[in-house]
């Protein structure tokens, strides 16, 4: 063996006896990667003039096999023992002048694209640069879902609590996908959880303290944002329905905190919600989305996420819609300094923060996508509103069958009260115990309808307690039950809104009806613009639509919390925290706007959660094998435009 054999032989066996930071620093990391690899498995490329002899010679320093050669490129498939280390082997092949590179046997699977028709339309999970509702995209200012679907899409052992206006629990893209108690027996009225709520089977409605935290409009033309927020985070995936979440699969249990179809969204009080955290807590979410704030610090709402810390939950919070910054004007709860909360701003379709969104270097934690200034995040909705009676009187009173009796309705024109035609009730003298109705002369279709919704627009001048205006429903035409009434004097016209529960029967009659037992001459009633809706039954497909805002931002963390949480389900919540903050994909234009600097990467979440469990990615119902892609104000808020 001449010199120079003897030297190199020497020098590989010294090679391989130094520990693997010694071939770590020498050598060249670019070619090593963390992602998912077959086990004991290594490609080698040799540089062109290395004789066989000697590439026998490494191959025997690590005792490894060789597989198969790919002869047109020169690379060499070895198998190694099972106490060798395919990372650091590769690393050390690295380090020899004699091997052009070494890497491991890298997994890939295809990228898991849903089959939901309208899952082109949702570019913060995957944006090519198309057109959504008028604005074009950039692409890759997505959060990467496909890649993070590799691994995961998703487990029904994630529980998220969407504390909201409610969900709509029978949605098609929904219904899969949302929590059950599993300690409840429904309809029994019952507590046998003994926490507190009686068949709360799907949640609970703090506003209304019922179990139906349904978020069905009491409005004709209601918002829905609790459901557009619960399917961001969980529309059932892979269904060839409507939208896909940010998790295919997960469990959303619904908390109703508020009520946007009544006077203001602004009626989520610090009571509501820290009852919803209360339950979410002590019912199993591991996450909690909250998608609203506002400007006062509570510390009633700081003790219950408190609480939610200590228990470990990890708390998604919505940083504001007011271009405000947070490190000066905070927002609640997403600016609670606690180690549970992570607070998020929103970016539009490039990327850029929207120019809605709050900031703050110190305070706000990451961003998402929230939608541009005109909205166009697309998720679920609740059914619209459908009408089913109305009548302004401009054609008389042909929908309507008129008492005859002394006390009788008429049509008449009123210009100095409603400048209109109206329905007027006892005009003439009035006197004691004599009752009047004016009744539809038709019986409305009431099969096909929930959520009854009567408005309609009154003047009223009734002795108090003694003279009453109702209104009443019948089956039958024959026996009428109330469902509203109203004594006294009324300042100028109100607008009435009747919320009645569902109706038991098919077709029914509305009446209104005046009736009197005072002695005075004193009753009078001028109604209008009577109007008359239902919720549908059946959902006809198009129950999606638009918003912008931090509050469609947060749920898109939440998802992809819930994702990681899937990948490893024995991660603490500050665990699943620092993965989602340390993944984040550095943006310009973020750069001290948000903590991070950065817009969240389910991907790269997803993929450090695995390197941290050791999973590659068959957790749970929503598991994949296979490789991750790219690795790398006040109320409810939701984007004026989008609201």
């Amino acid at each position: 063996m001449t010199l120079p054999k003897r030297l190199f032989y020497a020098l590989l066996f010294l090679f391989f006896l130094f520990p693997p930071g010694w071939a770590w620093a020498t050598g060249n990391p670019d070619y090593i990667g963390d992602a998912d690899h077959v086990a004991r498995e290594v490609l080698v490329k040799f540089k062109p003039g290395v004789t066989e002899a000697d590439k026998a010679a490494v191959r025997g320093m690590l005792d490894a096999t060789l597989v198969d050669q790919i002869r047109a490129i020169r690379v060499e498939h070895w198998l190694l023992p099972a106490t060798v280390d395919v990372l650091a082997a590769a690393a050390r092949l690295n380090a020899l002048p004699q091997v052009d590179y070494a890497e491991p046997n890298y997994l890939y699977g295809p990228e898991q694209m849903p089959d939901d028709p309208e899952f082109a339309l949702q570019w913060h999970l995957n944006n090519t640069g198309q057109s959504v509702n008028g604005r074009s995209g950039m692409p890759g200012a997505d959060i990467d879902a496909a890649g993070a679907w590799t691994v995961t899409t998703g487990s029904r052992e994630v529980v998220i609590a969407v504390i909201d206006s409610g969900v709509a629990i029978d949605h098609p893209d929904l219904s899969a996908n949302i929590w059950t108690n599993p300690f409840e027996i429904p309809g029994n009225i019952e507590d046998e959880d003994a926490n507190g709520y009686v068949d709360d089977i799907h949640g609970w409605d703090f506003v209304n303290d019922d179990n139906n935290p349904s978020d069905y409009s009491r409005d004709l033309y209601g918002d829905g944002h609790g459901t557009h927020v619960a399917a961001i985070i969980a529309a059932v995936g892979n269904n060839a329905v409507g939208i896909t979440g940010v998790m295919w699969e997960a469990r959303i249990m619904p908390l109703q905190i508020f009520d946007l179809y009544e006077d203001s969204s602004f009626n989520a009080t610090s009571g509501n919600i820290i009852r919803a955290v209360e339950y979410a807590v002590n019912n199993g979410a591991r996450i909690i989305n909250c998608s609203f704030g506002g400007p006062a610090f509570s510390r009633s709402q700081y003790d219950v996420f408190s609480y939610a810390d200590e228990k470990g939950i990890l708390v998604v919070a919505a940083a504001g819609n007011d271009r405000a910054d947070n490190d000066i004007h905070p927002t609640y709860p997403a600016g609670y300094a606690l180690a549970n909360i992570i607070s998020v701003a929103a970016t539009d379709e490039t990327d850029a923060l929207a120019r809605y969104s709050n900031y703050g270097s110190s305070t706000v934690h990451v961003a998402a996508p929230g939608g541009g200034s005109s909205s166009n995040i697309y998720s679920a909705a609740p059914p619209g509103r459908t009408v089913m009676f109305e009548d302004d009187f401009e054609s008389g009173g042909d929908l309507w069958t008129i008492d005859e009796g002394s006390e009788a309705w008429s049509i008449a024109h009123r210009e100095s009260v409603f400048d209109s035609l109206v329905a007027i009730g006892a005009t003439g003298p009035h006197q004691g115990d004599k009752s009047a109705f004016l009744r539809t002369r038709d019986p409305i279709r009431g099969k096909d309808f929930r959520g009854l919704n009567l408005k309609f627009s009154i003047f009223y001048n009734l002795e108090p307690n003694r003279d009453f205006f109702f209104v009443e429903l019948s089956q039958d035409g024959v026996i009428y039950e109330p469902i509203h009434q109203i004594s006294g004097v009324s300042l100028g016209i109100e607008d009435v809104v009747v919320w009645s529960n569902d109706l038991e029967f098919e077709d029914f009659f509305l009446q209104f009806r005046l009736e009197g037992h005072g002695a005075e001459n004193f009753g009078r009633v001028i109604l209008d613009d009577i109007c008359l809706t239902g919720i549908r039954w059946d959902f006809a497909g198009d129950e999606y639509g638009y918003k912008s805002g931090t509050s469609m931002a947060a749920p898109v963390v939440s998802g992809i919390a819930g994702l990681v949480f899937s990948i490893g389900p024995a991660l603490s919540h500050g665990q699943v925290r620092q993965i989602i903050l340390d993944t984040v994909d550095p943006i310009t234009g973020l750069a001290n706007r948000v903590a991070t600097g950065g817009r969240v990467n389910a991907a790269g979440a997803v993929s450090a959660a695995a390197a941290l469990t050791g999973d590659a990615g068959s957790n749970g119902d929503g598991g994949k094998p296979g490789a991750a892609g790219r690795a790398s104000g006040g109320g409810c808020f939701i984007n004026a435009a989008g609201s």
